[in-house]
């Protein structure tokens, strides 16, 4: 049966707990709290899990906030860019179209439409000297008399 954590029955729990995650070294945390280096890296471990899984939290919350704001300034732009149309603005029919194109694609980027990496296709052929001269002579005679540069 695993040991139970002394950390976390500890009376100044939440002050340990903050200053590993501030990144304060073992010793001193164990120092300034009269344990153990040990027990402190037990507790580490312990809350390691907690901390990343809380923290995956937050950072899905917040690419759901961005992405959230960002569909409400695409609702905006196309707000102002209808108004326009009926005022028969078209320069800012125009803007608010860019705009719109603008926060689309990064809405894009942000939920991974949008591939920006081209696929490269690499062809590899080997070939005789032969035939290597053959297809080079063929160039040349093809591009006789044509400047390169």
């Amino acid at each position: 049966m695993p040991r139970k954590c002394k950390i976390c029955d500890h009376d100044r729990r939440q002050e340990i707990t903050l200053a590993l995650l501030h990144g304060e070294s073992l010793r001193s945390i164990a120092q300034q709290f009269t344990v153990s280096r040990g027990v402190v890296a037990r507790h580490l471990r312990h809350i390691s899990d907690s901390v990343r899984r809380a923290q995956e939290l937050m950072d899905l919350e917040h690419g759901k906030s961005i992405l959230l704001q960002l569909r409400e300034l695409g609702a905006q732009a196309r707000d102002v860019g209808l108004s326009a149309e009926r005022t028969g603005d078209r320069r800012t029919v125009l803007a608010a179209l860019r705009e719109t194109t603008r926060i689309l694609e990064l809405e894009a980027r942000l939920t991974g439409e949008l591939n920006e990496k081209p696929e490269a296709k690499i062809l590899n052929v080997n070939i005789d000297p032969g035939t290597a001269r053959r297809i080079a002579e063929t160039f040349l005679a093809r591009h006789k008399g044509t400047n390169p540069t």
